[in-house]
């Protein structure tokens, strides 16, 4: 009998948990089997449950990826326009107004992601409202950037606090690991002590840790272990 250890998978973890609890039912006039049944099932139970919120989190990011990767197409096209605005009151290209706003052109900036191109957007603002008193439509410009590079901020501020709270519940789902793994340990040595020099008896609880879950064979288009098309598992000799 193997001991599983963190680098098993959760739906393993599970899997393992159940062939257990299934096979202590098969014998429901053992009180200790009955007893060590509940232990298990609640450390699984637990770790179910913080897995599934840690998966539910890591799909919540999808989402704020996409947000920040909308407000930064937008906000380059917003700036862009600008730059072409500057260039319009100049009448022509490279003129005073736009060589202030964009001293550099505005590729330097568009070519930036994230808080990077945030802090960009607000030098922009500032070069704006210093250009106010000869271009009257510098405040309605700054005001424009201004709005968009909230929004920004806002779409990072949401992928950043998506990516913690994933990281937070992988920490609870590790946590709940380690305490299942602990627990499908003591109920191990247990079952060993129940039926001391018993091998056949000790060895009939406990799955084989290094096959695959029911879900990872689902996955690569198997049925699970012993399913129809799947492989039994060759008997010791």
């Amino acid at each position: 009998m193997r001991t599983p250890t963190m680098n098993i998978p959760v739906s393993k973890c599970l899997d393992l948990a159940s062939h257990a609890c299934r096979m202590f039912s098969k014998f429901p006039q053992n009180t200790v089997l009955a007893s060590l049944t509940t232990r298990l099932e609640g450390a699984a139970s637990a770790l179910a449950a913080a897995q599934d919120t840690y998966e539910v989190a890591i799909k919540d990011i999808l989402p704020s990826r996409v947000d920040v990767k909308y407000e930064n197409y937008v906000s380059d096209r917003r700036i862009r326009l600008c730059q072409q605005k500057a260039e319009m009151a100049d009448g022509k290209r490279g003129g005073h107004i736009a060589s202030l706003v964009y001293p550099e052109g505005s590729a330097t900036i568009v070519r930036l992601v994230g808080a990077s191109q945030v802090q960009a957007m607000r030098d922009l603002e500032g070069r704006l409202a210093a250009a106010e008193a000869f271009w009257t439509e510098a405040k309605s410009e700054k005001a424009d950037i201004e709005k968009l590079r909230a929004s920004y901020q806002a779409a990072l501020d949401g992928r950043q606090a998506a990516g913690q709270k994933a990281r937070d519940l992988r920490a609870a789902r590790d946590a709940a690991k380690e305490q299942f793994l602990t627990t499908y340990a003591e109920v191990m040595s247990r079952v060993g002590a129940e039926f001391p020099r018993d091998k056949v008896m000790q060895e009939l609880f406990f799955d084989e840790v290094r096959t695959k879950s029911a879900v990872e064979a689902a996955d690569q288009g198997g049925e699970g272990e012993g399913g129809e098309g799947g492989e039994e598992e060759a008997k010791p000799t």
